[in-house]
C-alpha cells in the first residue's frame, strides 16, 4: 500500500512538473515571438562598397538611383570613402540583387556589403 502511495505521488509530481515546465517554456516562446516583432519594426541601416565614384555629381547619381527603391528611406553617398548608406523603411523587404541592380543602373559597380546595422530608435 505504502507503494502505491509512492507511485502516486510520484506520478502527481510529475504531471505537475511537466505542466509547469511547458508554461514557463511557452511563455518563453511568445517573448521571443514578441521580440522578433519590435525588431522588423526598427529602421535597418545598410552599407555598400561602390567602385567607380570620383567626383560630387557621382554621389548625387547613385543616391537618386538607390531611393528609386521601394522601401528606402534615404541614401547618401560618399566618393572619398567608395561606399553607400542605405536606410531602409520599417517592415522594408529590400534585396541585395536590387541594390546591387540600381548601383549598376547608375554605371557604377558594387562591391561588398559592408554592414547591416539595426537602428535604437
Amino acid at each position: 500500500m505504502k507503494n502505491i502511495k509512492h507511485n502516486i505521488v510520484l506520478i502527481a509530481m510529475t504531471l505537475f512538473l511537466s505542466t509547469f515546465a511547458h508554461a514557463t517554456f511557452a511563455s518563453d516562446t511568445e517573448n521571443q515571438i514578441i521580440t522578433a516583432e519590435k525588431d522588423t519594426i526598427q529602421n535597418t541601416t545598410v552599407c555598400y562598397e561602390v567602385f567607380g565614384m570620383d567626383c560630387p555629381g557621382c554621389q548625387s547619381a547613385l543616391e537618386k538611383q538607390v531611393k528609386k527603391i521601394d522601401g528606402v528611406a534615404d541614401a547618401k553617398a560618399s566618393f572619398k570613402e567608395k561606399q553607400v548608406v542605405i536606410e531602409l523603411m520599417p517592415d522594408a523587404k529590400v534585396s541585395d540583387q536590387e541594390i546591387e541592380k540600381r548601383i549598376k543602373k547608375a554605371n557604377f559597380t558594387p562591391g561588398k556589403k559592408i554592414k547591416a546595422v539595426k537602428d535604437e530608435k
